[in-house]
């Protein structure tokens, strides 16, 4: 961000969710403000495309911003979309994108943005935050936790803000939650980031986001719904041995048949084996199943244990080895770490099931960030 002033602009009202929210824009990037109990930052405009003589250019930063003051978030998604094709590496448009997509309850590509967006100094704070009220929506207490403490950690820290937004309404029970708000520190002197400063009317999202997200969690807690359990997965990925530390190869996730299907395709580094998998939820057994076929001639085929208390999601299954001909008992867990990055363990049992044998272990990162082992504490 440039040294200079900040410029503030009249400050205007907009009616979102029924509530009378302050708009306040600065020139660079402004406060953060929040709409319907999503944290917004607003950019301004200075920086921007200059015209070219016959030039087509990409919507810009100001466009967004104009989209959303008139409420039309899908608008301002789709703008956002535009200006990451034509500059995948713009922050802002990441960040705006991610809020975007959370006020219209499209909140599992909103998750994938707001981890973006934590990668930038510049809007990791309320990404994190925006990321916690998006897990506790989606009804992943500890997803939420993680990120809400690194929200806080960065300076987002007043106090009403959290106990005010509804977003976080399902983790106010928790045990972790006293432990949450005595870290703030009792700290109110940030202004409250809730719309219209009146914490206890925020909404968390747009009302029919917040009555889809609310039945997910309800459906999660009573252990029944796996439905969205992988979704975490999904993205483009540099994967590196969590063992030495060393690129062991890239993995790109991507949904398919409106999120029910997700399709893998695996390249390892060094060597030319590649694999790619399908991932479908199972409606009958209230499970995920993944088939894996490896260019080596090894298939595997798991089901998700969904008995199992551990972290994401712990495929058991067995895998076809070409060498010998021979099944062997395997089994996979994934499941999401600190900084939005992925882990995933596979194991092998020759005695079914009684001693495991870890084949691999491996920290994903999403793609062209940086990674060494003492970032995991390893």
């Amino acid at each position: 961000m440039h040294a200079r002033s900040k410029v503030f602009c009249p400050v205007r009202s907009i009616r979102s969710m029924g509530v009378a929210v302050p708009l306040c824009v600065v020139m660079g990037i402004a406060s953060g403000t929040a709409i319907g109990g999503v944290n917004l930052i607003h950019f301004g405009s200075e920086g921007e495309n200059e015209m070219v003589e016959g030039a087509v250019l990409a919507p810009t930063i100001g466009d967004v911003n104009s989209a959303m003051n008139a409420q039309d978030f899908a608008k301002a998604a789709e703008l956002c979309r535009a200006i990451l094709k034509a500059d995948p590496k713009n922050h802002q448009a990441v960040f705006l994108l991610g809020y975007n997509l959370h006020v219209q309850g499209e909140l599992d590509e909103a998750i994938l943005y707001h981890l973006r967006a934590t990668g930038h100094s510049g809007t990791a704070p309320l990404a994190y935050y925006n990321l916690g009220c998006a897990q506790a929506l989606k009804g992943n207490p500890d997803q939420a936790f993680k990120a809400l403490k690194k929200a806080a950690e960065l300076g987002v820290t007043n106090v009403a803000q959290y106990t005010g937004d509804s977003d976080l309404n399902s983790l106010k029970n928790d045990t972790r939650w006293k432990k949450l708000i005595d870290s703030l520190g009792g700290d109110n002197s940030q202004p409250a980031l809730s719309a219209g400063g009146d914490s206890s009317s925020a909404s968390a999202s747009a009302s029919s986001a917040t009555a889809s997200a609310g039945s997910k969690s309800d459906a999660s807690e009573s252990g029944q719904d796996h439905s969205e359990a992988l979704h975490f997965w999904v993205g483009d990925w540099d994967v590196y041995s969590a063992k030495t530390g060393e690129l062991a190869g890239r993995n790109s996730l991507s949904f398919r048949v409106g999120k029910h299907v997700i399709h893998e395709r695996w390249a390892s580094e060094g060597d030319s084996y590649t694999g790619e998998s399908w991932n479908h939820f199972d409606p009958y057994k209230k499970a995920w199943r993944q088939m894996w076929i490896g260019s080596g001639g090894d298939i595997s085929e798991f089901y998700q244990k969904t008995d199992s208390n551990v972290d994401g999601v712990m495929f058991i299954g067995k895998g076809y080895n070409p060498e010998n001909g021979e099944y062997t008992m395997s089994k996979m867990h994934v499941r999401e770490i600190n900084n939005g990055w992925v882990r995933q363990t596979g194991s092998r049992s020759t005695d079914d099931g009684s001693t495991w044998v870890i084949r691999y272990d491996l920290v994903y990162v999403p793609k062209g960030k940086k990674f060494d082992l003492e970032m995991m504490g390893i």
